[in-house]
């Protein structure tokens, strides 16, 4: 019997191991890019989320990403600690606090944006503009059909 017909060397021709082989890379990856910024992939979520929305609760930011109430916590605190967000009481929840983006932080969020972007350039260089479209466009389908939440990662919680 020889490799393929084991289906060992079969695994580079299934969608869902170079799937996963992509994502744990890149996953990696980002990790590694942010390292240099002190910032890690949950915090740059909950950046990016009070940039679209700032002035959220933690419970409105622990819902929207899907990290536990008690681990988002823990994430603002320290980005508190960063001098990335400050709590400021809630205008309609007097038992909450409104979590808003500091200057530091606002500075800071284009960097990672390009940090992402760049990622993005190099993973998709072999690829032209309408492949990379398609790309996209696949990949969100998949995405939507498995039933995961546009812009929330499953391994932020």
């Amino acid at each position: 019997m020889d490799e393929r017909s084991m289906g060992i060397g079969a695994l580079h021709e299934r969608i869902p191991f170079l799937l996963s082989q992509l994502g744990v890379y890149l996953a990696e990856d980002f990790v590694r890019r942010l390292q240099p910024f002190g910032v890690e992939p949950r915090t740059y979520a909950v950046l990016k989320a009070l940039s679209a929305d700032d002035g959220q609760s933690q419970r409105q930011l622990s819902a929207q990403l899907d990290i536990h109430r008690n681990v988002m916590v823990t994430v603002v605190d320290r980005m508190e600690g960063q001098g990335l967000v400050k709590r400021m009481p809630h205008p309609s929840d007097r038992r909450a606090f409104a979590v808003t983006l500091t200057d530091k932080a606002r500075q800071l969020l284009p960097e990672l944006d390009a940090v992402g972007r760049a990622q993005e350039d190099e993973i998709t260089a072999t690829l032209t503009a309408a492949e990379r479209t398609n790309v996209l466009h696949l990949l969100q389908r998949m995405s939507a059909a498995a039933g995961l939440i546009p812009g929330v990662h499953p391994k932020l919680g």
